[in-house]
């Protein structure tokens, strides 16, 4: 009388093995309820993408493949905004809010409102995350990366970290490394010499005041049409890419107007123009500490001495590679690399805005030079801005838009 009976100790057994089947399917990676959740996720996912692809077909064929502009949005309001994810894929729904935007005709991820599992699916899919930018950067950067470095409108992420060099793309595939510079105090250089700045630019710090560092090109300035002889002399838009002829022979004002064209009067997020004396200095600063290997003997490079990683006429190990002591093309060689990039030391000189009295400085020593005396830090000040010289370019510094 006073025991259980069994009709309760049947329903008692069947009501443990329903929750221990529960509890397996929770923790199990073919959990049914888990696996409906991903795949309704990456359906909805797909139908955005297609529904993107759809509008960006129709706009195509509405404007006889002339779109001038591509689809940035990253506000969720109905209201029929431009900038509204919600006015261009018709299917967008509450749920997904801060969780996609659109970037240059494409859809991203933000990276801070995914959960977990979400990540973990849309990473499977064809499918680039983003970090959007912090409010105050919102009008010139797309996104930042996790460690903090703004991504301009109009560029891509391509590799690096802010300690490694980060690098960035244009759409035409030019290539720029950050200088991180967290302490305005630190964008200095170690003259008093004055200097000029591009027609459009009052303070070279203000950009670096308010993103905490700047841009310059991985790699000396190239030429557009993979040829030099009809450079010579000339204004004209340069490139910053790897595998293409150095720009040399064009005086200063030519190398400065050329520099300063790049990124004017397109709409663009930045300007562009010469590297000045401080940011040559502050990306000195900033490369001092990074280590190579001498005979398998890791060592920090010397910024007085740049013949062990720069392209001279003495290089000596590891940077005399085959092909040391002559001008090569853009990215020639990793050994010539220091933090993503390419040959600030050595290749070929470098013009800058900098000036002492009449006569331009310029930067760096060339594939001619001694690389003990003519180092990354060296500046020669004897150049008549009006000479042309075969071992003597240009690098492109991007000036961030701030207002």
């Amino acid at each position: 009388k006073n025991g259980i009976s069994l009709i309760v100790l049947i329903v008692t057994i069947i009501v443990i093995i329903i929750l221990a089947a529960v509890v397996i399917l929770t923790i199990s990676k073919n959990n049914p309820i888990e696996s409906a959740k991903e795949a309704t996720f990456k359906e909805d996912v797909r139908t955005l993408q297609d529904e993107l692809a759809m509008y960006i077909a129709k706009d195509y064929t509405n404007k006889a493949g002339q779109r001038d502009e591509k689809i940035n949005a990253d506000k969720y309001t109905t209201d029929g905004a431009l900038d509204s994810v919600y006015t261009y894929i018709p299917s967008f729904s509450k749920k997904y809010e801060e969780k996609f935007i659109i970037n240059n005709d494409e859809l991203l991820y933000t990276k801070k409102n995914l959960t977990e599992k979400e990540k973990e699916w849309v990473n499977s899919l064809d499918v680039k995350g983003i970090i959007p930018a912090r409010e105050e950067w919102k009008k010139y950067i797309a996104e930042e990366t996790e460690d903090g470095v703004p991504i301009p409108k109009g560029f891509t992420f391509v590799t690096g970290t802010k300690d490694t060099g980060t690098v960035i793309e244009d759409t035409s595939h030019n290539e720029f490394v950050w200088i991180p510079v967290d302490n305005p105090d630190d964008y200095k250089k170690t003259t008093t010499y004055i200097e000029d700045l591009p027609p459009f630019i009052t303070d070279e710090t203000v950009d670096v005041s308010k993103y905490h560092g700047f841009y310059i090109g991985r790699y000396e300035a190239t030429t557009s049409d993979g040829t030099e002889i009809t450079k010579t002399n000339i204004t004209s838009k340069p490139t910053c890419q790897k595998n293409k002829i150095v720009w040399t022979n064009l005086n200063y004002s030519n190398a400065k107007s050329s520099a300063e064209l790049m990124y004017i009067g397109d709409g663009s997020s930045v300007f562009s123009g010469l590297l000045t004396g401080k940011a040559w200095d502050t990306t000195c600063n900033w490369i001092k500490d990074y280590k190579i290997k001498v005979n398998e003997v890791e060592e920090t490079i010397s910024l007085t001495d740049s013949r062990k990683y720069g392209n001279y006429s003495n290089s000596i190990a590891p940077a005399n590679v085959n092909g040391y002591k002559f001008k090569q093309q853009s990215g020639f060689s990793d050994k010539w690399k220091i933090k993503n990039i390419y040959d600030l030391a050595g290749n070929v000189w470098e013009w800058t805005y900098e000036m002492n009295s009449s006569r331009r400085i310029y930067r760096g020593g060339s594939n001619y030079s001694n690389g003990a005396s003519r180092s990354v830090l060296f500046r020669s000040n004897y150049l008549d801005p009006s000479k042309l010289n075969d071992d003597t370019g240009f690098r492109i510094r991007l000036y961030i838009k701030t207002n």
